[in-house]
């Protein structure tokens, strides 16, 4: 199938590619407009998808809404208490997951954008991408452009062996480093410490969501 891809497109397979791996139906709503219909945008989705450029799958997830950042931390602040911060992460999740609605990038676009991030994240993955996909959609709402400036790790070299990466890397308008953010899942006391360590360590403001 033959499909004119859009500027509202484009924002999308960028954003699913150099930014997040997955998106729900109502993400993806929000990135391209409040205002557009769920039918619109689920009837784009599937040309997307028929074209080739996107994946569509139902899945059973755990939707955070809304979500706000555990600890917002920069150098020079003191270290926040990591087993309250780890108690919060895993104890905000719904019990039940939820058949949910994401689309994904194909191998196709992701090879076209120079990127990994195609096909479904793994199962243990999934609801860590779409916590990481709520703050790219806040993100995007106060900073249009903010996809100039966010740096998902999928599209950047690793750290180094058995080194976790930030999540997300955002960078000025000079291609500096100005905050990490990281999606903590249901992080353990002993990953949050850790996270905050490589940070502390290397100077780096962080959120960690």
């Amino acid at each position: 199938m033959s499909l004119s891809v859009t500027p509202r497109d484009q924002a999308l397979l960028i954003a699913l590619t150099r930014c997040i791996r997955m998106m729900s139906i109502r993400q993806t709503k929000l990135l391209w407009r409040k205002s557009l219909g769920s039918r619109w945008v689920l009837r784009r989705l599937r040309q997307l998808a028929a074209a080739q450029f996107i994946q569509i799958h139902t899945i059973n997830l755990r939707e955070l809404i809304p979500v706000t950042p555990l600890v917002r931390w920069q150098p020079g602040d003191s270290e926040p208490e990591f087993h309250q911060v780890a108690n919060r992460a895993r104890t905000r999740w719904p019990r039940a997951a939820q058949p949910t609605m994401v689309c994904v990038a194909s191998p196709i676009t992701a090879n076209m954008m120079g990127s990994a991030a195609c096909n479904l994240p793994r199962l243990e993955q999934r609801d860590h991408d779409l916590l990481l996909a709520e703050v790219f959609v806040q993100y995007h709402a106060e900073i249009p452009n903010v996809t100039d400036h966010w740096h998902g790790e999928h599209i950047r070299a690793k750290a180094g062996y058995r080194i976790k990466d930030p999540d997300v890397f955002l960078s000025d308008s000079n291609g500096r480093v100005i905050k990490v953010i990281e999606s903590a899942g249901c992080y353990s006391t002993r990953q949050v410490e850790s996270f905050h360590d490589y940070c502390a360590e290397c100077s780096l403001p962080y959120e960690l969501w």
